[in-house]
């Protein structure tokens, strides 16, 4: 008996009747396929057909088809749904159902692991992201030609205490610590762990969730399935969990920090004991990577216009690209809590939410890799935030226009060996700038405050 049939037994035995096969379009939005267990066998031979012209805009219409394989290595029993289901990812692949479509996001992310390990880099990559959302009451919001709105509201709208900072603040003022506690047991019951969980700066029920170190080969879809419990969750407790970047004037954004460490026989590439911060000279060569092209990655990890809103709004938000050991406003740190080769390692703090994680995560590899390559060695990490004409460190973009921009003269660290289809680039700017220009046509109400009466 093959392993695939042993699965679909054992499966079968759990009391399982369907398999929920998920997949994320361009943009990272997920996207499923119901079917019975009893055609998983053939689904894994064969693939499911879908409209490649519908989700996402992978293809034009002409040449729509595509195929979508399950990848059997990690499920779970998904929780939200009435008939007992198994969920699992899928990778896209060519109608034959034997050629893997290049513009999958999945497969850019596993061809750049496979690239690292091929160099000699690493042969083990670990990554731990930090997930900010916020939980609402009410959210309803429209737009239309004479009118367009929002309106949110929260339990934790006015705390009592009257916090300016709600960073771990406990309950009463924390109205959700054990809607978070049920996420976590969610999570953890999907295979995610979880380190903890917790109420973060803002006032009005922003909280945060933080993983374990993952596997880079199970990253992509555990952020996925993170945020797809925990906006489930939310329903289910009829409220709502968003995380878009800045959802609030005036109050803490909602980053996803990430944390990268590399491995190659079970040793921290990023430590050294020579250095008086523990990098080795691959760190530094590393972050100087992503430093160099930090103004194009951010078309991939903050790739909507309410990014950067986050990004120029300050509160702990980076807004230029340095690296520092604790600095929380520096865009590279080393955290200070952290010491011993053993959990060495930096965060990312520019990504957030909004990204599709596979290509972001890629995208991060990638420039790292450009850095070690190249020897891009910035120098010893910098304790306070440098100049702003200091032209060795960057100035994040102001908006989503102008990370196309840079991400339009620097995308040849991408592009080259094929990993990321210089058609996807161009798909994706292209897209982009459709989705700014249509954004950008409604006026906002805060223009009628300001103008109205002009």
């Amino acid at each position: 008996m093959s392993s695939t049939e042993e699965l679909i037994n054992k499966l079968k035995e759990g009391g399982v009747e369907f398999v929920d096969l998920k997949l994320s379009d361009l943009s990272g939005r997920l996207h499923h396929i119901t079917f019975p267990i009893a055609r998983l066998q053939m689904a894994l031979a064969n693939g499911v057909g879908f409209d490649g012209s519908s989700l996402g805009g992978f293809r034009n219409v002409a040449e729509s088809d595509l195929v979508v394989k399950p990848d059997t290595s990690h499920l779970f029993i998904d929780p939200f749904y009435e008939r007992p289901t198994a969920s699992l990812y899928g990778d896209i692949y060519e109608p034959d159902g034997k050629t893997p479509f290049s513009a999958c996001p999945r497969n850019i992310l596993r061809k750049v692991v496979a690239l690292i390990r091929q160099e000699g880099v690493a042969d083990r990559i670990l990554v731990l992201p930090e997930f900010e959302f916020y939980l609402f009451d009410e959210a309803e919001f429209y737009l239309e030609t004479t009118a367009s709105g929002y309106l949110v509201s929260s339990c934790e709208a006015e705390p009592p205490s009257g916090l300016q900072n709600a960073y771990h603040i406990t309950p009463p003022t924390d109205a959700f610590a054990n809607l978070r506690s049920e996420m976590v047991k969610l999570l953890e019951e999907a295979g995610i762990e979880v380190k903890y969980h917790h109420h973060e700066v803002g006032g009005y029920a922003q909280a945060e969730i933080e993983t374990a170190l993952l596997d880079i080969s199970q990253a992509g879809d555990a952020i996925q399935t993170v945020k797809y419990l925990i906006k489930n969750a939310a329903r289910a407790g009829e409220i709502y969990a968003t995380f878009m970047p800045k959802p609030l004037a005036n109050e803490a954004g909602s980053g996803m920090h990430i944390h990268i460490q590399l491995w190659k026989d079970d040793r921290n590439v990023f430590s050294s004991e020579k250095d008086e911060n523990e990098l080795s000279e691959t760190a530094l060569m590393f972050l100087g990577g992503i430093i160099k092209h930090s103004r194009a990655l951010c078309a991939f990890t903050n790739p909507t216009t309410n990014s950067y809103r986050r990004l120029t709004g300050g509160m702990e938000a980076p807004s230029q690209v340095f690296h520092s050991r604790a600095n929380r406003k520096a865009a590279l740190r080393v955290p200070g809590y952290v010491r011993g080769a053993k959990d060495l390692r930096f965060e990312y703090r520019v990504p957030d939410a909004t990204s599709n994680p596979y290509l972001a995560l890629a995208g991060i590899l990638l420039a790292g890799l450009d850095g070690v390559r190249k020897d891009l060695n910035p120098g010893e990490l910098i304790k306070n935030q440098p100049e702003t004409d200091d032209d060795r460190f960057p100035r994040l973009p102001a908006s989503l226009t102008e990370a196309l921009g840079a991400l339009n003269v620097d995308a040849s660290f991408l592009t080259e060996q094929g990993l990321f289809p210089k058609e996807l680039i161009h798909k994706w700017i292209k897209t982009k700038e459709k989705e700014i220009e249509e954004i950008e046509s409604y006026p906002t109400p805060a223009e009628f405050v300001k103008y109205f009466a002009l």
